[in-house]
């Protein structure tokens, strides 16, 4: 009978705690943190070895605004001490340094997570967290050994490996993601991302590629998106908002074309830029890691106040401290891509570039230098204590180190970038020209493979035998070419090969990649291409193809014969990749025209006129006069609505010098007007 009683003493007992336990959790819930605090309190004095109890009264106090923060620390400290198996007092320990920050708080974080890590390798957030804390090689390898506790498991094994590729042991780490994929079979697109790393690493690329393939191919089964993690320090304003809008079954497509359109090389198999890009990831992580994360200069109020003062100043030496000899002068026109970023800069400050900057580096755990150097590369100049590299800025004679000030120049096709950072972590623009640079190199992104040759090519296009598509040609001067065309959807087209390439594609906007070789010499080209839907119905021109005609035949008598007209297939192979003929040598023109009208008798009737206008330099143009342009008019008549519009100029027509030709033709039976684009030529 007393047995029996004093059962029912301690089930009530723990009944009643059970209650009072809700009941903080409901007062806390309501934001009454100073009755939750008397009840929490009581409750942990009577318990003093109940590890919950701890736990309570911990978060009690760390919901207490300024004041509670230490007592919740020492409150998780001795929940820690009894369940020494349970992630949860670590992670709110974690939490308390996170809310302290500085120096004291990021030491905090950083040894509950390094307990967490001991108890479990992927506790709630704990592994993104880490990322947050200041790390060294000694941090980087004591999380590993305490990851290594774990053994096999699979998501320790991947953190490990993460860890030993940081500190450059990419023998290790391969070894380690080796047997999450062979032995455990648990392997996914984080795996072969680090395989792939780790390959890249040891200098072993073919094995980084095929890595980072397979990493491609599983894309759509990633829920991590695991790839984007990867991509999205380098990614454009337009890939970002894309991404964003992907559905889960596009992510592979989105990907491939991400990764092939920095391919700097369309003519080898493998993707140079990768190779690339993992040097570089390399490269920051010894040189622009950001040290301290948690450092007050990105979270103090006052910190902030004072940075956009000197900012304001800056805003104004903008326009008072820049020489009237500016570089600006020196940069030639921008690509259409950068004039539409320069539209979207145009009204931000020195300030929207730091809120836009430091969120960034935060994010990556960078430098403003190492967010720069991981898209664009090394710089091609850079020197301390100048502000500068373009004449505008000068010496500042108090800075005594890289740590103070630094300026980077980099030489691109639209002209020299140059940027300016202070204390290694933050940009500081001089002037309204570099707080543009600093937004494009925010923005952009480079492959350093060297492509000096001057590419020569054209592209014409055709209607397609097949309903719906067009043929598109593509010619360029060297020893062979690859051509890829990305559209906003499906798998990239690919041809190569040597003088003329074809591919039949549907109608629409393109990105265009064409890559030239020339006796071992590289050449690029990146742009814009439109392919034209071509119909039967509405008047319009194929491409206008010039072709040069060689007799072969013995002299001819006084009266040649006229040369034979070329079909398409001879103008396209015929017409050369520069645009250039010799002079004394006839030429042949190629049009087709779709969409005729047809009168009862079902044919149709045209007007067509050549225009051969002379091209004049600047100079000529104002002090030499006008020079007519060269005219061929005639009216001619076809059994269908489709033409093959051919005309033969003899030598004696065009003398040497340039020519923008251009073809018109008038439906007559319908009194309807197209022009084909422009041909711009030379005769040598």
């Amino acid at each position: 009978m007393i047995t029996l009683a004093l059962a029912l003493v301690v089930q009530l007992s723990g009944s009643s705690q059970d209650t009072s336990m809700a009941r903080v959790e409901s007062l806390l819930s309501a934001g009454d943190t100073r009755q939750a605090l008397k009840l929490a309190t009581g409750i942990a004095e009577r318990r003093p070895r109940d590890a919950a109890a701890h736990m309570l009264l911990g978060r009690v106090h760390y919901a207490r605004p300024v004041v509670g923060r230490f007592p919740a620390l020492e409150e998780f400290r001795a929940a820690a001490r009894l369940a020494p198996t349970d992630p949860e007092p670590w992670y709110w320990q974690m939490k308390v340094g996170f809310y302290l920050r500085g120096d004291d708080g990021d030491l905090v974080a950083r040894d509950a997570l390094l307990g967490l890590f001991a108890i479990t390798p992927n506790y709630l957030d704990s592994w993104e967290r880490f990322r947050d804390i200041y790390r060294s090689p000694d941090i980087w390898r004591r999380a590993e050994r305490a990851l290594a506790r774990h053994g096999e498991q699979p998501i320790a094994l991947e953190h490990r490996a993460e860890l030993l590729i940081a500190l450059e042991q990419g023998t290790r780490a391969d070894s380690l993601l080796d047997i999450v994929i062979t032995t455990q079979g648990a392997a996914g697109v984080t795996t072969y991302l680090l395989r792939a790393e780790a390959s890249f690493l040891n200098r072993n690329k073919t094995a980084g590629f095929a890595w980072h393939d397979s990493a491609l191919a599983h894309a759509d089964d990633d829920p991590t998106d695991a790839l984007w993690d990867e991509a999205w320090l380098i990614a454009s304003p337009d890939e970002v908002a894309r991404h964003e809008t992907i559905a889960a079954g596009e992510r592979r497509a989105f990907f491939e074309r991400f990764w092939g359109q920095r391919d700097p090389d369309l003519l080898t198999p493998q993707n140079e830029r990768l190779e690339e890009q993992y040097a570089r990831r390399a490269e920051v992580r010894r040189g622009y890691r950001l040290l301290h994360p948690q450092r007050l200069t990105y979270h103090s109020t006052f910190a902030r106040a004072l940075q956009a003062f000197d900012d304001r100043r800056q805003e104004g030496d903008f326009t008072t401290n820049v020489p009237t000899a500016s570089p600006d002068r020196m940069i030639p026109g921008p690509s259409w891509e950068l004039r539409m970023l320069d539209q979207q800069v145009a009204a931000l400050s020195s300030q929207a570039l730091q809120d836009t900057a430091m969120p960034l580096a935060f994010r990556a755990g960078l430098t403003a230098q190492g967010l720069v150097f991981l898209r664009h590369g090394k710089p091609d100049a850079q020197a301390n204590c100048v502000s500068d590299l373009l004449g505008a800025g000068f010496y500042n004679s108090t800075c005594r180190s890289a740590l103070d000030e630094e300026a980077w120049l980099y030489w691109t096709p639209d002209g020299p970038l140059s940027v300016h950072f202070k204390r290694n972590e933050v940009f500081a623009p001089t002037s309204r020209r570099q707080l543009r640079n600093s937004y494009l190199l925010l923005n952009t992104d480079r492959s350093t493979l060297p492509a000096p040759l001057v590419a020569r090519a054209w592209t014409a296009t055709f209607m397609s035998s097949d309903l719906g598509l067009t043929d598109v040609y593509f010619r360029a001067r060297g020893d062979s070419a690859a051509v890829v065309l990305w559209n906003m959807s499906g798998a990239p087209l690919r041809v190569a090969g040597h003088a003329l390439l074809q591919m039949t594609v549907p109608p629409g906007p393109y990105d265009l990649g064409l890559d030239i070789d020339s006796a071992g010499v590289l050449g690029r080209i990146r742009q814009a291409l439109t392919v034209p839907m071509f119909s039967l119905v509405d008047l319009d021109l194929s491409s206008l193809v010039l072709a040069p005609i060689e007799h072969n035949a013995p002299p001819p008598p006084p009266r040649p014969p006229p040369p034979p007209l070329p079909d398409r297939e001879a103008a396209l192979q015929g017409m050369p990749a520069d645009l250039s003929f010799r002079a004394g040598t006839p030429l042949a023109a190629y049009v087709e025209v779709y969409g005729l009208g047809l009168d009862r008798s079902n044919r149709s009737r045209y007007q067509v006129r050549y225009s051969f206008a002379p091209l004049r330099s600047t100079f000529a143009r104002l002090f030499g006069g006008s020079a007519r342009p060269v005219v061929f008019e005639f009216e001619r008549g076809a059994q269908f609505s489709t033409a093959p519009e051919r005309l033969v100029l003899e030598p004696d027509k065009l003398p040497p010098g340039r020519y923008r030709v251009t073809v018109a033709v008038t439906d007559l039976t319908r009194n309807v007007k197209s022009e084909s684009v422009a041909l711009d030529i030379t005769i040598r």
